[in-house]
């Protein structure tokens, strides 16, 4: 079965080149927040998932020498390796880094420097300059333009001629959507979505069937009231103000979106997206206004958006909850922002080193650490080997079928960028009490300079 069919469908023009150098900033929902490790680019991160133990480490996974590198050499050599997977996501990331470690025939030792995604992109660009950037990093669509239009990465297109490597066994939609152009920017580390959840015990103690989540975004709204209850501190949703991932899904809910398909023009001001911002500043009132990370695996959270990254969390804090793809408004077609995360490397980064890079990349890339990324930390499998142990397994499949219709979210230009500079501000002042198509109007130009650049 291969979860990621319908991928095929997503927005095919969003491939060709932007000639654009944008500011990075620290986003959403891509690694960072409530604890969230692996959210890239646009949200950022929580949990631990556990959902099974540890896999054993598997020697012969560890692929064969191949030409050109150092390898079975009595040099040691160190890699260092950045990313943004802070939380316990980065857990399960550091003990695969270290099983390579302890493994490998390469006499290599990966040094991992995880840090919050909008540190790693403050430090990332200068290091870079300076000719002091790791070997190789973790990045996301999120994030991947500024280092594209700077020449920052190297093509990673070799990676697949590789002797051992089973380019067939990619989902090749997955492989395509890490592609600039003709530039392979990164080879697949995951690809993940947002989800709405739901906690199953609120649910009951408010009186709604605890095992039947919201089937539309109108009963997102009505759930919300009947689950707030501020004499509890508890809150029906979830709605931050500086993360972009809600008001993404609350346009998309609406048949909103921030620009056109091949971002020519913005669209903030749309009817639709007037729409989202009314129910987003209806359902801020039934949200939290303290800010905490940690929310959303409080125990006092009825709904909440957020990625896969959080249900480590949610397991370690006993909370029953259920996870469903996000629903759209009454009789509209469902949509959801997708983030392929990829291996990078630096365009300073020797050959010799990238060579030995491609060697944990291939120890990654194997059926059995596929597999323990997806049992442990809940992202869908993308390749085709690893899907075929999650065919029947009902969380893996609510988590994969957002993949089969959603789109990269402003992957010419960024969503970050656009999120900062217009989708913040025109969240503060609608819920400070601005006009909502006025503020829009206002935002909508703001898009629209950043398109045009």
């Amino acid at each position: 079965m291969n979860v990621w069919k319908g991928v095929i469908n997503m927005r095919k023009n969003c491939l060709a080149a932007a000639g654009l150098i944008l500011i990075l900033a620290a986003g959403l929902t891509a690694c960072g927040g409530s604890g969230n490790a692996g959210n890239t680019g646009n949200t950022d991160n929580s949990g631990n998932a556990g959902n099974s133990g540890s896999s054993e480490k598997d020697t012969e996974s560890v692929p064969e020498k191949t030409k050109g590198s150092q390898t079975g050499s009595d040099k040691p050599v160190t890699l260092t390796f950045w990313n943004g997977f802070t939380s316990t996501d980065g857990d399960v990331l550091q003990q695969i880094v270290n099983d390579f470690n302890e493994s490998n025939e390469y006499n290599v030792t990966i040094e991992m420097d995880a840090m919050p995604w909008a540190t790693f992109n403050e430090k990332l660009p200068a290091a870079i300059a300076s000719g002091n950037a790791p070997d190789f990093v973790l990045c996301s669509t999120g994030y991947y333009v500024p280092y594209v239009e700077s020449g920052s990465f190297q093509d990673v297109s070799d990676f697949y001629e590789l002797p051992g490597v089973d380019k067939a066994d990619f989902d090749p939609n997955i492989v395509d959507l890490l592609y600039y152009d003709d530039l392979c920017v990164g080879i697949p580390m995951q690809v993940i979505s947002h989800y709405l959840y739901w906690d199953k015990d609120l649910y009951a103690a408010a009186g709604l069937d605890p095992e039947t989540p919201p089937k539309t975004w109108e009963e997102i709204m009505k759930n919300a009231e009947i689950l707030t209850d501020k004499s509890k501190n508890q809150y029906g949703f979830n709605v931050p103000t500086d993360n972009n991932v809600v008001p993404q899904y609350a346009m998309y809910a609406y048949g909103g979106s921030y620009t056109n398909a091949d971002e020519t023009e913005a669209l903030l001001n749309s009817e639709a997206n007037a729409k989202a911002f009314e129910s987003l500043k209806v359902m801020y009132d039934y949200s939290p206004k303290d800010g905490d990370p940690n929310n959303s695996i409080s125990g006092r959270m009825g709904q909440f958006i957020d990625g896969p990254w959080i249900i480590n969390g949610l397991r370690e804090n006993e909370i029953n909850f259920g996870v469903t793809a996000v629903p759209s408004c009454e009789g509209m077609e469902k949509d959801a922002s997708i983030i392929p995360v990829g291996f990078s490397v630096p365009k300073t980064t020797s050959e010799e080193h990238k060579d030995l890079v491609y060697k944990f990349v291939q120890y990654w890339n194997t059926k059995e650490i596929c597999s323990k990324w997806t049992r442990e930390c809940g992202t869908p499998a993308y390749l085709l080997s690893a899907q075929e142990e999650f065919e029947n397994d009902p969380l893996t499949l609510e988590l994969s079928d957002p993949l089969s219709y959603g789109h990269v979210e402003c992957k010419l230009h960024g969503v970050n960028s656009i999120a900062t500079d217009a989708l913040y501000p025109a969240l503060g002042e609608v819920f400070a009490g601005a006009d909502i198509p006025t503020t829009l109007d206002k935002y909508n130009q703001v898009i629209q300079a950043i398109l045009d650049k």
